[in-house]
C-alpha cells in the first residue's frame, strides 16, 4: 500500500484539470461512502418536521429512503420528506451536493462548477439559487445599537436577456448613466452595517433614493433607540425625523469621518461596499435580477463560514428553510433558461 506522501508525488505530477476530475471524483466517493444528507437528517431528527401541507405537528416517522427521513401527518394523511417544502425537494444527484457547496465557499462561477462536477449548466444555475434563496430566512430582523448606513450605486446588468431595450454593451465602460428621464440605469445597494454585527444589504431600482425607497428598504428593521449614521442626503434625513426613537447623525459624504467626534464615521459601510466588489468580481457581472440573493450571500456567509462544519451547516440551513422553494420559484419564473 502506498504511503500518504507517494500518493502526493503522484499527485502534483498531474495536470491541473486532471486533479480537478480526480479531486470531485474523491469528494463524491467520500460522499457516497458517508452521505452528507444523513449526517443532516440525524441531525434534525431530534425534532419532528411539522407537516408542510397542513402545518400540523402530529407527525410520525416512516423510516427512510435514499438515506432522507420519512414521516406520515396524522390530520391530512399525507406522506412528506425531511426535504418537502425546501430547496433540495426534487433535486436529482444529491450525492454531488457536497461538492457543489465546497465549489461555492470558493467562489467559483456556475460554469466552472458545471465543467468540475459534470453536471449542465441549467442544473448548476438551479442548485445556485435554490441554495441562495434560503438565505433569506438569515436576514435580521432588527438592527440595533450604532448603525452606519449609505448606498452603493452599481450599474443595470441584464446579463443573460435576449430581449434587450437597448443596444447591446460592448464592455461595462460603455455604460452611460443618463440616458432619458424615467429610464432606470442604475441600482442602488442599500447598506446598513451594525458596528460588531449584522449586515443588511438591499436593490433598489433607482438614479436616486428617496425617503419612500429607504422605507420600504428597512420596514421597522430600525430599532428603537438605534445610532443611525449617514451622510448628509436628504432623503435620509426626513427618513430619521419621522421615525420615533431613531437617533440620526451625518457626516460629510466626501469626508467620511464628522471633523469634531471621530466616532461619527462611514468607516464599516464603505469597507463593506468593497468587499462587496470584490466578492462579485469573480462572477464576471451578476445579472441586477438575481443580484438580491447574491447579496444575501455576501451578507451572511460570515456566519456560515464561522461555525466548524461549515458545508454541513449549509445544508442544515436549506433543508430548516421551509420556505426557500416557494422564494426559489418565484425567482424563476423571471429567469433565463440557459441554452447550452
Amino acid at each position: 500500500m502506498q504511503s500518504k506522501e507517494d500518493i502526493k508525488v503522484l499527485f502534483s505530477s498531474l495536470t491541473k484539470r486532471e486533479k480537478e476530475l480526480l479531486l470531485g471524483d474523491l469528494l463524491q466517493e467520500l460522499e457516497l461512502e458517508d452521505s452528507l444528507l444523513e449526517k443532516v437528517g440525524s441531525k434534525l431528527s431530534r425534532n419532528k418536521k411539522p407537516c408542510p401541507h397542513c402545518h400540523s405537528k402530529s407527525v410520525y416517522k416512516r423510516g427512510k429512503q435514499n438515506g432522507v427521513q420519512m414521516y406520515n401527518c396524522i390530520e391530512c394523511k399525507k406522506w412528506y420528506s425531511e426535504t418537502t417544502g425546501t430547496p433540495l425537494s426534487g433535486i436529482q444527484l444529491k450525492n454531488k451536493w457536497q461538492s457543489y457547496l465546497h465549489c461555492m465557499e470558493q467562489g467559483m462561477p456556475i460554469k466552472k462548477i458545471a465543467k468540475a462536477l459534470d453536471i449542465s449548466i441549467q442544473t448548476s444555475f438551479d442548485w445556485r439559487h435554490k441554495i441562495l434563496s434560503s438565505m433569506n430566512d438569515l436576514v435580521p430582523s432588527q438592527l440595533s445599537g450604532t448603525v452606519e448606513c449609505d448606498e452603493l450605486e452599481l450599474s443595470i446588468n441584464e446579463k443573460g436577456s435576449r430581449n434587450l431595450k437597448r443596444k447591446a454593451r460592448k464592455r461595462s465602460t460603455d455604460f452611460q448613466r443618463n440616458q432619458g428621464k424615467g429610464i432606470d440605469t442604475v441600482v442602488q445597494i442599500v447598506t446598513a452595517v451594525e458596528r460588531g454585527g449584522n449586515k443588511y444589504l438591499k436593490a433598489v431600482q433607482t438614479k436616486r433614493l428617496s425617503k419612500e425607497n429607504i422605507q420600504q428598504v428597512f420596514e421597522d428593521r430600525i430599532a428603537k433607540g438605534t445610532v443611525l449614521i449617514t451622510d448628509k442626503h436628504y432623503s435620509y434625513k426626513s427618513f430619521a425625523k419621522q421615525e420615533n426613537g431613531i437617533k440620526h447623525k451625518t457626516v460629510k459624504a466626501n469626508k467620511h469621518v464628522d471633523s469634531k467626534d471621530a466616532t461619527i464615521h462611514l468607516q464599516h459601510v464603505n469597507n463593506t461596499h468593497k468587499q462587496l466588489r470584490d466578492f462579485l468580481a469573480p462572477f464576471n457581472g451578476v445579472s441586477s435580477k438575481y443580484l438580491q440573493n447574491y447579496l444575501n450571500w455576501f451578507a451572511y456567509q460570515k456566519q456560515i463560514k464561522e461555525k466548524k462544519a461549515t458545508l454541513m451547516q449549509w445544508l442544515i440551513t436549506i433543508v430548516l428553510s421551509d420556505q426557500a422553494y416557494e422564494l426559489f420559484w418565484l425567482f424563476k419564473q423571471n429567469a433565463v433558461i440557459i441554452r447550452t
